[in-house]
């Protein structure tokens, strides 16, 4: 009777029911790893790195939801959170333990490079690149960025060689503006630090009691975050 009565059984049930939890639970947390890489561009491949372990958990249907990584850029040795729930109801946390590679294009040095240098397309090639990438590597050169040290040739360039080149420096006259609704105000203020377009600067106006911050929004010129 055994034989007949599982051909009574949907396919797709009994498919689930062959799967062990720990193959469910690693599942989750490589589809949960692919859906976060998607965001970031590129082609990233994923394997677990050691069978993951269910916790106990008291009867009932056990399903698995997947919540965080442990770090941003999933490549190299990283974990998956999962929450554990019966019946649709939270009871536990897992780890699962994965490696990521990833699959694209890099930005390498054509040639050696000094500091404070602007990259151009001209200074740097694209790479194709199997593995994984130093972290920060570059893809795209960033606007408003140059190189904060000096890099030999061939280097992968990373956010980490890179800083914002300098649109306002302490002491400089800064006009701020002010916008709420239909209102927008502007006054002369003074920098009392260095920053970046989009960057974050203390600025005093004449007479005031106290540093307000701003955002660079040009040379010379900043808006009232």
């Amino acid at each position: 009777m055994r034989p007949a009565a599982l051909l009574l059984i949907p396919p797709a049930l009994l498919a689930q029911a062959q799967v062990s939890p720990a193959e469910r639970l690693a599942d989750a947390a490589l589809a949960f790893a692919q859906s976060e890489a998607a965001k970031l561009g590129g082609e990233h491949r994923f394997k677990v790195a050691q069978p993951p372990r269910v916790p106990a958990t008291r009867p009932g249907k056990l399903s698995f939801e997947a919540s965080h990584l442990s770090k941003r850029e999933p490549m190299g040795r990283f974990f998956v959170v999962v929450a554990l729930k019966v019946d649709g109801e939270k009871v536990g946390m897992a780890r699962v333990d994965l490696e990521g590679s990833w699959v694209g294009t890099v930005l390498r040095a054509k040639g050696d490079l000094v500091r404070k240098t602007e990259l151009s397309a001209s200074q740097v090639e694209p790479s194709p690149f199997d593995g994984v990438p130093p972290e920060g590597a570059l893809t795209e050169i960033p606007e408003g960025q140059r190189l904060m040290r000096s890099v030999v040739a061939g280097k992968i360039l990373t956010r980490g060689d890179l800083e914002a080149i300098p649109l306002v420096q302490s002491g400089d006259k800064v006009r701020l503006t002010a916008s709420h609704e239909t209102l927008t105000i502007s006054l002369d203020t003074t920098a009392r630090s260095r920053a970046g377009l989009g960057d974050r600067v203390r600025l005093e106006a004449p007479g005031a009691r106290r540093q307000v911050t701003a955002i660079v929004t040009g040379p010379g010129a900043a808006r009232l975050q």
